[in-house]
């Protein structure tokens, strides 16, 4: 079993949590969107991840384009083309 230093496992998570995020959003591309915090709490359920964790790597991709987070709306959207 490889060892990975925290900087690749950080890395990972991001990406596996950006791969969930984008497969939920697919899944609910009719409603445009998908919600915040029910959707926190199953990566947190699925990954292990602590809410503020989870709201880190969700802001950096939010910051990165990846997605568009709402927090007062409570969604997550495809970002604007």
């Amino acid at each position: 079993m490889v060892r990975m230093d925290g900087a690749e496992t950080r890395k990972e998570r991001i990406a596996q949590i950006t791969r969930m995020i984008q497969a939920r959003l697919y899944e609910n591309k009719d409603a445009g969107f998908i919600p915040l915090k029910k959707t926190v709490a199953q990566i947190m359920i699925e990954t292990g991840l602590t809410k503020n964790k989870v709201m880190e790597y969700l802001q950096l991709q939010n910051e990165a384009g990846q997605f568009e987070i709402k927090e007062a709306e409570d969604k997550i959207s495809r970002p604007p083309v």
